[in-house]
């Protein structure tokens, strides 16, 4: 899987944790395991934006 594909993966299912969290705020339930979920999901789409890219790549092989 590309990172691309991996990325737009990512984000449908930051789409569907959100619409279950706000579900469960409607209802009055617990939402912390889907919070948990949604916080990793978001610190792997920023991790991998982070290491892309030509210049970061480049950077990393002049240190």
């Amino acid at each position: 899987m590309t990172k691309q594909n991996l990325e737009k993966a990512l984000k449908r299912e930051l789409i569907l944790l959100n619409e279950i969290i706000d579900q469960k705020i409607v209802r009055g339930f617990s939402y912390a395991r889907e919070a948990r979920r949604h916080k990793y999901i978001l610190s792997s789409i920023r991790r991998m934006r982070q290491n892309s890219g030509w210049f970061s790549r480049s950077f990393s092989f002049i240190t």
